[in-house]
């Protein structure tokens, strides 16, 4: 037994690295920016349920007609519409809630960026008031920071 134990003890030794010089430079990841939209989308509790009897909550994806993101001002700016109705998914009862105070925004960030949410506006990816324009906070790895505001300036229904 006594053998086994020194030579796991010897294996470890020399297993170990102890490299301390010549490593790679790795990037120091600076930028805070607003790279691009990737969905808005209203989510409802269907009148489905599931098979332990739980009504399901559905989403539905608005359509972007286009996104303006202007690094310059640091604000995005988005046209939506709401997509019609279909007799399956996507009901005219639920289409006719759908509205800019309660929506689910998801954007993309630069390289180990991260984002928080300024003056009471809805974290990204949760539902929240989209009928005004709200400001986050992004923060670069490197601890740049810079204040920008998102807005849906348009939203056709």
């Amino acid at each position: 037994m006594k053998k086994y134990i020194y030579f796991l003890f010897a294996s470890l030794a020399l297993t170990t690295s102890c490299l301390k010089k010549d490593l790679e430079e790795l990037p120091t990841f600076d930028e805070n920016n607003i790279t691009g939209v990737t969905k808005v989308e209203y989510r409802y509790i269907s009148n489905e349920k599931s098979a332990n009897d739980q009504y399901l909550v559905k989403n539905q994806e608005l359509i972007i007609d286009s996104f303006d993101i202007n690094s310059e001002n640091k604000s995005v700016t988005i046209e939506v519409t709401v997509p019609p109705h279909d007799d399956f998914n996507f009901i005219e009862q639920e289409r006719n809630k759908v509205s800019l105070d309660k929506l689910w925004v998801v954007v993309t960030i630069s390289n180990a960026a991260r984002i928080f949410p300024m003056d009471n506006a809805p974290k990204l990816g949760s539902p929240g008031d989209w009928s005004k324009p709200n400001k986050y906070r992004v923060e670069a790895a490197n601890g740049n920071v810079a204040e920008w505001t998102i807005h849906i300036t348009k939203f056709n229904k």
